[in-house]
């Protein structure tokens, strides 16, 4: 570790906790910050209450931030990284904590998501777009014990607006560059005198926009995205309160933008398969076949809160979920006129069903705050994945027969798995004076899989022997949280908590041998220590916190390739890689300059090595750091509002996002990492005087950086890189009944 960075962050902490205790003279302005709401302990609480590093953006704040995807959001979390390598598997990543593993048996994220209290329980779950949110909260570190399944490097937690009695309608419709149309809407209202109803909608289409230099007709880039939403809220008496929701959204694309010379010219590294073509524009490439991306997801949710007292609470979420994925993907960058060797598809075709159930009790006394639960999940997962070799004419130069030239030959592995998984939890918070609450909570979580796997020979590069293979397996373990929280002053208050995580083993997919398909991977665990700060400083108009925390993982599930000698293109698979450690600093502060200025700011230092690695082959690479793991990351925004003398208002915001580079291996290849960027987005707003007509024109990526979105080395192929976009802009117009 990086023990003299580690000193820096401590005496950072010990600073910003000397200046929240200091004496500072209000002066009355007569405004002050609003209160945030958030539920990252499955309760209604202050932020500043809450003794847990967390990050909350209510509906106006991602309005006025212009965010419609989970990336919106990493992008302005401290700590919170993604990578984009396709819509059908994001990669959530933590503190330096997360996975992009998509097999049937453990394609499960590190970074849990929830949308109104259920699981999102596969990776391509994460790629929709966003609409219609109340609230999204971003937990950071081990949620081992409300939020449980996985939760293992953190939890995003997002609530949809519910349905109101009074009728409430909206509709917005967007234009911009790229042939970018948005449409979003909304209708809700009473129905009778227990029973209200919302439904909301929302479209966004953009043509393609990278072109192969390889074939004029060929384009990438281009999205076509839809999602609806119905809820019926229902209240037969003041105790209680039904929400049956239902939802159904689909996203499809065209295939990845892989450019095979982007590594070669901005690391120095050589694509074996465009070292020799002319050379391309950052954001075109060399594709013959666009190939495709496809998800589409639905799921109904009931939620019951009934309060059997005063003081006692029964809640239930009964929930079923299904997933559709499907993509085919050209991983070479290039097609057979470039690289007359072969061409090749990765692709999969993937269904997968859950249905869950929890059920907790909460309630109070006078000094305790206490619920307890029990959960349960059970999801089928069927995935085929593999690759198409299609053989070019110089198929020879690796001893491939000439007689096979125009044959697709295909690796396939089928996989099939079902997961039981139990939990039993409880949480108190017990409150031993004014100022001084514990917390203690636990969970006991077990994890059953039964995988089947058939694997086919076809070129022999990724699976290089037939097999039909099952396996079961299961895991099971006791986590737990540890919290103090003392109020130093009536806006200050500091925390310290030691909290544990666990996260299941599994299989993977793509495996080379039978022994590889039937080997499962070790659970992973975390515990973390952790010294935060909440304060309201300056009148209020000062919101100011910070964490300085340290993790330790155990057996951490790690996606790389290891070339064994077996597989010609080694396959993508799960190691357990010893231990690791992740240890930093995150700053967050919004600052009520005047009446009409604010300014927020956030800031996250990480600190991450691989401690110790037990897989053969990978030794030499102790004290890399972890993946997604940016040693510096910020967000810089101003927002100024004014009312004007027509009685209409205007808004202006601005922001500078920070990354430093981000290794996306183990063995932290330069060539295959995302390099620093920044990135700077501008929203201009107009509001009319009766507040129902809003007109606003946005940029993003106004300097028209470029960047990355993903990148990778993969043995045997090269540099994978994918551009991020370019700069996009446009107006959005929105009409509102209230």
């Amino acid at each position: 570790m990086k023990y003299s960075h580690t000193r820096l962050s401590l005496s950072i902490l010990a600073s910003s906790m000397a200046f929240a205790t200091l004496s500072v003279e209000a002066v009355e302005s007569g405004f002050e910050l609003e209160e945030v709401v958030v539920t990252a302990q499955k309760r209604a609480q202050d932020l500043q209450d809450v003794p847990i590093a967390v990050t909350a953006m209510d509906a106006t704040a991602l309005r006025q931030a212009g965010i419609e995807d989970v990336k919106g959001i990493a992008q302005r979390t401290p700590g919170f990284s993604m990578g984009t390598f396709m819509a059908a598997q994001p990669q959530l990543f933590i503190r330096g904590i997360g996975s992009n593993g998509d097999s049937a048996g453990g394609g499960e994220q590190s970074v849990a998501m929830f949308i109104d209290g259920v699981y999102i329980n596969r990776s391509a779950g994460g790629s929709m777009e966003l609409f219609d949110l109340a609230s999204v909260e971003v937990l950071r570190g081990p949620q081992g014990t409300l939020w449980g399944k996985n939760a293992i490097g953190g939890a995003v937690n997002m609530r949809s607006k519910r349905p109101s009695e009074e009728f409430d309608a909206s509709f917005e419709v967007g234009m911009g560059n790229l042939g970018l149309q948005t449409y979003r809407g909304l209708v809700s209202g009473g129905l009778t005198e227990q029973l209200a109803g919302k439904v909301t909608f929302s479209r966004k289409e953009r043509d393609d926009w990278i072109d192969s230099a390889a074939d004029d007709s060929v384009h990438t880039g281009g999205l076509d995205s839809d999602s609806i939403r119905a809820q019926l809220l229902f209240i037969p008496s003041e105790t209680v309160e039904v929400l049956l929701s239902a939802d159904y959204g689909s996203d499809d694309r065209s295939g990845i933008s892989i450019n095979p010379q982007i590594g070669a010219a901005e690391n120095g590294a050589v694509n074996q398969f465009a070292s020799f073509a002319p050379e391309i524009d950052f954001h075109d490439t060399m594709l013959e076949d666009a190939g495709f991306q496809s998800v589409e997801g639905k799921g109904v949710s009931l939620a019951i809160d009934w309060d059997i007292s005063d003081t006692v609470t029964l809640s239930s979420i009964s929930a079923y979920r299904e997933t559709d994925t499907a993509f085919a993907n050209n991983n070479t960058g290039t097609g057979l006129s470039t690289f007359s060797v072969f061409e090749l598809f990765n692709f999969a075709a993937e269904t997968s069903e859950m249905l869950s159930q929890e059920l907790r009790l909460s309630g109070d006394t006078d000094a305790v705050h206490w619920q307890t639960g029990v959960y349960f999940n059970n999801e089928q997962t069927s995935r085929a994945e593999g690759g198409d070799f299609l053989i070019g004419p110089g198929g020879p130069l690796l001893g491939i027969p000439a007689f096979l030239e125009g044959v697709t030959l295909t690796d396939l592995a089928d996989q099939r798995n079902e997961t039981d998984s139990v939990a039993v939890f409880g949480q108190f918070t017990y409150s031993v004076s004014e100022v001084l609450d514990v917390t203690l909570g636990a969970r006991y979580s077990k994890e059953e899989k039964d995988f089947a796997n058939t694997g086919t020979r076809g070129i022999g590069l990724f699976v290089v022997e037939d097999y039909d293979v099952t396996a079961q397996e299961s895991w099971s373990k006791p986590t737990y949280k540890l919290t103090a929280n003392y109020q130093l002053a009536e806006d200050a208050m500091i925390y310290v908590s030691a909290a544990t995580g666990f996260k299941s083993g599994g299989f993977d997919g793509v495996a080379s041998t039978s022994l590889a398909a039937s080997t499962a991977f070790n659970e992973e665990e975390a515990l973390n220590l952790e010294l935060g700060l909440k304060s309201m400083l300056l009148d209020n108009r000062l919101r100011f916190n910070a964490a300085i925390f340290s993790t330790a993982y155990d057996n951490l599930q790690v996606l790389g390739s290891i070339e064994d000698g077996v597989c010609t293109i080694c396959p993508l698979v799960t190691l357990n890689a010893g231990e690791a450690e992740s240890a930093g600093v995150e700053v967050e502060a919004t600052f009520l300059a005047t009446q009409n200025l604010q300014f927020s700011f956030n800031y996250a230092y990480l600190d991450t090595e691989y401690t110790t690695l037990n897989t053969e082959g990978l030794k030499e690479f102790e004290g890399n750091s972890l993946r997604n793991a940016p040693e510096n990351a910020y967000n810089i925004a101003a927002l100024y509002e004014k009312d004007l003398d027509n009685g209409g208002a205007f808004t202006a915001r601005a922001e500078w996002i920070h990354k430093d580079i981000a290794y996306q291996s183990i063995q932290n290849r330069e060539a295959g990492a995302i390099p620093e960027y920044d990135l700077g987005n501008l929203r201009l707003s107009y509001t009319s005087a009766d507040e129902q007509w809003e007109v606003s024109g946005w940029v993003n990526n106004i300097a028209d950086e470029e960047y990355l979105a993903h990148n990778y080395v993969q043995p045997g192929f090269g540099v994978l890189a994918t551009a991020g976009m370019p700069r996009i802009y446009g107006l959005t117009l929105t009409w509102s009944s209230q």
